[in-house]
């Protein structure tokens, strides 16, 4: 796989291991922490999985990275599902944002990966 997408799956790792860290460094309340570790627990271990495909050359896996996408988009609408305010409603839109764009983009280069070859016929 190509470095952009070892360096998104490995970077929605990363940021699914800060969203387990990031409500304890807020001070988050109790259900928008648990929202966190949860989802970011998730996202740690899908998105590492697939890092671990990118980084032997294989094809990242396409419901996993969708799955991902999905989660983001999940913590850019949560805080306000759960009314949080300040500083763990902006980690969270602005995490969910950049899970969302780097778990939208392995999608689409699973996708294509997951095509086949066009069928050409050779000229006689």
């Amino acid at each position: 796989m190509d470095t952009i997408t070892k360096l998104t799956t490995g970077g929605n790792s990363a940021f699914g291991c800060w969203l387990i860290v990031a409500p304890f460094v807020f001070n988050t309340p109790a259900v928008g922490r648990w929202n966190d570790v949860l989802v970011g627990t998730t996202i740690a271990l899908v998105a590492g999985y697939n890092y671990t495909r990118a980084i032997r050359r294989r094809p990242v896996n396409m419901l996993g990275a969708g799955f991902v996408t999905v989660l983001g988009c999940w913590l850019i609408v949560a805080p306000f599902v759960f009314g949080l305010e300040s500083s763990p409603i902006w980690n969270d839109i602005i995490s969910g944002t950049i899970v969302a764009s780097f778990g939208s983009y392995n999608t689409y280069v699973a996708t294509i990966a997951d095509r086949s070859p066009p069928f050409r016929m050779t000229a006689e």
